[in-house]
């Protein structure tokens, strides 16, 4: 099939005299900076991992709050609601004075500047390659940035869990633990399912998907491997139709398994244990798992250097990514709204 455009230009002649007219539109410097800074912010964030997890609502997995954006401080104070416990009345008993106290646990995020920069190296570089500079930084720039933020946020969700939310491979008890052969299979999503269901108090609440009640996990390209050659796994996916669904959060998913779908990520946390064995942090994500919490508009500054030889570009936006956290009985710290599944996360044989 053939498309054809056709390019129409336009004059303005005055009647007086005839006399065409050009009209130029002038944009400030500061304004073409501003709008500089808020693309490569949101291109950043678009090419992030997490982009599809993360909104304004509290029931997005990672929730974005913008109160710094406009009022001072460098902390952000966030209630999390407590589940009600109540039994209520019945009948014509007496529900005045037998109200329940709702109960808040607060969690705070800290913010913080963060910056990077690029620089070109003179003129005579600029004349040997044809580049747009500026367009150039900013893809440089947003991709340094996606990296930045996932990395933050899988380092937040995978350090100290609390252990009240960490499942292990095997029969292992701890990461030091994990040996070979305890790898990533079918029965420790449900096992990761039963732990965030298992108190009504400290739940973790599942995300809302076509009115359905959906959790998310994240796993490494290795512990992917290991739960492929699950043959229950490869069985489950035939009816599990992930392609037929349109919500970005399937898109890229390896599958769902009892209400969970699963994504694969090479940013997932991967180290060895004492043992010399490598351990791979799977994440079994539900809502408002972290928060993510931005300050001041983003920067973008240009600057000469060398009598205007060379140029380079700054970035900047001050934000603060954090796992939340609260003491349900005012004592002891719970994860709110992640699991963590570790598992043995081996090499492919050479």
């Amino acid at each position: 099939m053939n498309f054809k455009f056709n390019l129409q230009r336009f004059a303005y002649a005055d009647d007086a005299n005839d006399t065409k007219i050009n009209a130029t539109l002038s944009i400030s410097p500061e304004l073409v900076k501003v709008g500089w800074a808020k693309d490569t912010w949101e291109s950043g964030l678009h090419r992030a991992f997490f982009d599809k997890f993360t909104g304004n609502s509290p029931e997005n997995i990672i929730q974005i709050r913008e109160e710094l954006t406009k009022d001072d401080g460098d902390t952000i104070n966030i209630p999390l609601l407590m589940p009600l416990t109540g039994d209520g009345v019945t009948g014509d008993d007496w529900l005045e004075g037998n109200e329940e106290a709702m109960i808040y646990r607060d969690f705070k995020v800290t913010i913080n500047q963060l910056r990077h920069a690029v620089r070109i190296k003179g003129k005579m570089t600029e004349q040997r390659v044809s580049l747009d500079l500026r367009r150039d930084a900013k893809v440089a720039l947003s991709n340094w940035l996606a990296d930045k933020i996932d990395k933050t946020i899988f380092q937040e969700l995978s350090t100290d869990p609390t252990p009240d939310r960490v499942v292990y491979g095997g029969a292992a008890t701890s990461e030091a633990a994990i040996g070979t052969g305890d790898y990533f299979t079918l029965d420790l999503i449900g096992k990761a399912k039963r732990i965030a269901l298992a108190d009504e108090n400290t739940m973790i609440k599942p995300i809302m998907i076509d009115g359905l009640e959906t959790y998310i996990m994240i796993l490494d390209q290795w512990q992917a491997r290991d739960l492929k050659k699950d043959k229950d796994w490869l069985e489950a996916q035939q009816y599990a139709n992930v392609r037929g669904n349109k919500n970005p959060i399937f898109s890229g998913a390896l599958g769902v398994y009892d209400g969970v779908v699963l994504h694969q990520c090479n940013r997932i946390i991967r180290k060895e244990n004492t043992a010399g064995i490598k351990v791979g942090h799977a994440l079994f994500l539900g809502r408002q798992a972290a928060v993510f919490a931005v300050g001041n508009n983003p920067t973008w500054n240009e600057k000469t250097f060398d009598y205007d030889n060379k140029i380079g570009v700054e970035f900047g936006r001050i934000f603060g990514i954090k796992k939340t956290q609260f003491k349900y009985d005012g004592t002891n710290l719970t994860d709110f709204g992640c699991i963590n599944v570790l598992t043995a996360s081996e090499d492919d044989p050479s």
